[in-house]
């Protein structure tokens, strides 16, 4: 019995930790924009994309993800320093007198959430800026 107890445990060892490893791969992207009238924020999964704007009553909106598409934020992911996006510069400051909306780029990698800095909406750092138009424009398809 002890044997048989020696040889299953590192195989339920093994996939135990490659269940756990899944859960970590886990990836979305969350781009938000604000002002003081309206909110909007755009949520991407591997499963889908959500839309929900807030502009005096709830819109939300939500469409299956392809996976072509997916893949496609993956490649555009992988051209960034994810875990340096808070210390990329914004280009422009227009959000500061309410000159542009204020937007934030947020990627959770598994438990590891990473945030920009605010910058404006439809201007982000040039290293995010590939990102956020494919982020934006998978969102116009739902709207």
């Amino acid at each position: 019995m002890k044997l048989i107890l020696l040889l299953l445990f590192p195989i339920l060892m093994a996939e135990t930790c490659s269940q756990n490893n899944e859960q970590n791969n886990e990836i979305s992207f969350i781009y938000e924009t604000m002002t003081r009238g309206s909110r909007a924020n755009y949520t991407l999964t591997q499963e889908d994309i959500k839309v929900v704007r807030n502009m005096g009553g709830e819109t939300k909106a939500s469409e299956k993800m392809t996976s072509k598409d997916w893949d496609n934020l993956i490649e555009k992911m992988k051209e960034i320093d994810v875990p340096n996006i808070s210390k990329l510069k914004p280009p422009s400051d227009k959000r500061t007198f309410d000159g542009a909306a204020h937007a934030v780029l947020t990627i959770k990698k598994g438990d590891q959430v990473y945030r920009s800095n605010s910058f404006d909406h439809g201007n982000p750092p040039s290293e995010l800026k590939s990102l956020v138009k494919a982020i934006l424009r998978l969102g116009e398809t739902v709207e």
